[in-house]
């Protein structure tokens, strides 16, 4: 395709299963296929996500395949926006599925809202492989890649952002910077945060983030994820990559080592372990695993 309005960029590594599901749910889209090409950048994958690539192809002369030898979520992003032709680069999980008027959704609100976005995120809805535990406190979701603002649109508050599984971007503003292959997961480091890092540079810059709660995503939460260890553990490198972010802002390490131990050292928090709310506990607990991260990540 030469001209397609919007480009929906998938990065996958080794899930071929759920990549169709994703891709049949592009398939099914009430933008008409000459308006929209798909992305597909297959992260150095070892099972069979290239041949799915390629039978799909046969149905979707607009599926762009590209190969990324380079492990690291931010690099496939990066290669994602090199490839895409589009106005607007629409990011999708691999194992997310999305409702069929997501795309033409997304742009009518980019050629409708004014003014204009620079990045645009709508709901994304769990799909559980068993069912989430009564600990699942609501603060603590968003560690699941879910975000449910509501039904109505609206500007993300300051310091909100749209979610990786569900984010899209106008082209010329994700030129300007794209994403740090500094963060993002590769496989071996679980550091994230760089699209915070960028949606804060795109903020500073005056950028704003609309909501469309029409151009929702369904993501898939599989079975390995819905435990407390997974759950700190995804919170202590959360802390660690906020703690990069912050060094690359700027930040002084002196102000970023306080700030850890003021959180490591908050009394209330360490009190809430041992009371029998056990939404409270895991609520406090993933605090106090994000500022352990933090703290070490400042010693690094």
């Amino acid at each position: 395709m030469t001209n397609p309005t919007i480009s929906a960029v998938i990065c996958t590594y080794n899930r071929a299963d759920r990549l169709c599901l994703a891709i049949d749910g592009l398939k099914s889209q009430t933008l008409a296929q000459d308006r929209f090409e798909l992305v597909v950048v297959d992260n150095a994958s070892t099972d069979n996500t290239k041949a799915v690539c390629d039978d799909y192809q046969r149905q979707l002369p607009n599926l762009v395949y590209r190969y990324e030898p380079i492990q690291g979520l931010s690099t496939a992003r990066n290669t994602g926006l090199r490839v895409a032709k589009g106005d607007y680069i629409a990011y999708l999980d691999d194992d997310a599925i999305p409702c069929a008027s997501w795309l033409e959704d997304i742009v009518t609100a980019f050629t409708t809202v004014e003014p204009q976005p620079a990045v645009m995120g709508g709901p994304i809805y769990p799909i559980w492989e068993q069912d989430p535990p009564g600990w699942m406190h609501h603060y603590v979701q968003g560690y699941f890649t879910i975000l449910d603002h509501g039904a109505q649109p609206r500007w993300f508050p300051k310091d909100e952002y749209p979610y990786g599984a569900n984010m899209i971007y106008r082209r010329d503003v994700l030129l300007k910077h794209g994403f740090s292959e500094e963060l993002g997961r590769d496989g071996q480091s679980l550091l994230s945060d760089e699209e915070r890092l960028l949606n804060l540079t795109i903020e500073a810059e005056g950028g704003k983030f609309y909501y469309l709660p029409s151009a929702s995503v369904q993501h898939w939460v599989p079975k390995e994820r819905i435990s407390r260890s997974w759950l700190l553990k995804r919170c202590y490198w959360q802390g660690r990559s906020g703690a990069v972010v912050d060094q690359t802002l700027g930040v002084p390490l002196m102000q970023q080592r306080i700030k850890g131990l003021r959180g490591i050292c908050n009394i209330k928090r360490w009190v809430s372990q041992i009371l029998p709310d056990a939404q409270r506990r895991i609520r406090t607990g993933t605090w106090l695993a994000w500022y352990w991260g933090y703290l070490q990540q400042t010693f690094y």
